[in-house]
């Protein structure tokens, strides 16, 4: 067996981004780099993985069949490197997080209490980040440990745990026209204005609640204070409108497709395995780990 973890590698994003170029754009090398080192690995396996006969490179039988096998080595692989970054590494003098402020600080109360006594000297940050999410200052490391909604996919050096739900609802003023709506399809709702906070664009629950006219804002607070000023609907965490919603201000709108599914998104605790963890960031992310986000 003479294969390297470059090649493997190269090959996995190969496949996943199904070109060379957008690749080697991933990895951070030249195309030539990428090419050559799939290429390889297709002479120390004796097989071809790919078909470059067509303008993008396709994945032969073979390909498909050993895709799987790759994607689990390399999973170990980084397993591993994150296991013996946290078997090396000492406390660190100061944490960084980052949590999306649609997840209650309830959820992460317990865990910085005993934080606090567990390692009363050491200096904490939490970020709320606003256009720039969770999950991009986890990937570049400007945040040890991120909580956010659950995306679909992670980048390879991503490692996450799925803490629980976050039930999401939609509203408007109880003045405005679709307030006075028994069920609404989504093209009606697509005849008016949605407010947005710009960093949830992405929720894997939005798909088809896209409204042509859209004003976006940076904070969950904005999103309810233009909703209960009228200018539009909006989607936000249940738990955020709950007075709003108790004393009638605001109503929850009921979506025709949607009559018996409650609209929930997954809350996920996500770290970068290639980043060295010391033992304050390890003692976090395990009893965050043991925490059940169900609001």
């Amino acid at each position: 067996m003479h294969f390297s973890f470059d090649q493997l590698e190269a090959f996995v994003t190969t496949a996943r981004a199904q070109s060379f170029s957008a690749a080697a754009r991933r990895l951070g090398k030249v195309q030539s780099a990428v090419s050559t080192a799939v290429s390889n690995l297709e002479i120390d396996l004796g097989v071809t993985l790919f078909d470059r006969s067509g303008r993008y490179p396709a994945l032969t039988a073979e390909g498909k069949s050993l895709l799987c096998e790759a994607e689990s080595i390399l999973s170990h692989c980084v397993s591993m490197q994150e296991r013996a970054n946290s078997l090396n590494s000492d406390v660190e003098p100061r944490l960084v997080g980052a949590i999306d402020d649609a997840i209650p600080y309830a959820a992460i109360a317990s865990a910085l209490q005993g934080f606090d006594s567990a390692f009363p000297d050491i200096g904490l940050e939490i970020r709320h980040p606003v256009q720039d999410d969770v999950l991009r200052a986890v990937q570049h490391g400007d945040v040890m440990l991120g909580l956010t909604f659950a995306q679909a996919h992670y980048p390879d050096e991503i490692a996450f745990r799925r803490l629980g739900n976050i039930k999401l609802t939609h509203a408007v003023h109880h003045k405005h026209p679709l307030a006075r709506a028994d069920r609404i399809s989504f093209s009606r709702l697509g005849d008016y204005r949605q407010i947005v906070v710009m960093h949830s664009l992405n929720l894997p629950t939005g798909e088809y609640l896209k409204a042509p006219r859209c004003w976006f804002v940076e904070s969950y607070l904005m999103l309810l204070e233009a909703a209960k000023d009228g200018l539009g609907w909006i989607t936000l965490p249940k738990r955020l409108i709950a007075d709003e919603l108790a004393s009638g201000e605001l109503i929850e709108l009921k979506l025709d497709a949607y009559p018996h599914t409650e609209w929930t998104v997954g809350t996920d605790l996500i770290w970068n395995t290639a980043a060295r963890s010391g033992r304050a960031a390890t003692w976090l992310r395990n009893q965050l780990s043991s925490k059940e986000i169900d609001v």
